[in-house]
């Protein structure tokens, strides 16, 4: 996403209350929304995929199958399916699992997010992005058990969302 795109700025209730930039986001420390999407596969298995080096945050570490800011103006639901596409070629249908408000710190900024959690079905071949390096498919308890023996392999995102939905997963 392009720095200088624009993002909704929300309130703690999720309001819309103006617009601004990513950059802009993250110099002020202003809410936005962005969107998690777990896809699973016919063996209930989850998609999890790799971030690369390039990535501004948590570059290296294990993430959703897509997830991505929702652009100023775009729903939840647009973003998701918009996400899917982006990240692994791929459309599915996405289901709406649950809301959750996010703030984790990275280095010297403050990331705050209202996370629109979404459920996906896919069992054929993806293809990648450029954001991403690596893709494996792992069951909730294969997961449950990576958090619990070093969860600084997963963006701190992954894990909450993970947590928070991981029992509609199953």
């Amino acid at each position: 996403m392009d720095d200088q795109e624009l993002l909704d700025i929300v309130n703690r209730k999720d309001g819309v209350i103006g617009q601004d930039t990513k950059e802009n986001k993250f110099k002020k420390g202003l809410i936005s929304r962005n969107v998690a999407i777990f896809i699973l596969d016919d063996d209930k298995k989850l998609l999890i995929t790799k971030r690369s080096s390039q990535k501004e945050s948590f570059p290296n570490r294990y993430d959703l199958a897509a997830c991505g800011n929702v652009k100023a103006g775009e729903s939840y639901e647009d973003a998701a399916k918009r996400e899917v596409i982006e990240e692994l070629s791929i459309e599915c249908d996405l289901k709406f699992l649950n809301k959750v408000f996010n703030e984790f710190k990275e280095d010297d900024k403050t990331i705050k997010y209202f996370t629109g959690i979404f459920l996906g079905y896919f069992s054929e071949e993806v293809k990648l992005s450029d954001e991403l390096v690596e893709l494996k498919r792992l069951s909730v308890e294969e997961v449950e058990k990576l958090i619990n023996e070093n969860k600084d392999l997963f963006t701190p995102g992954f894990v909450n969302d993970f947590l928070f939905v991981k029992d509609k997963l199953k």
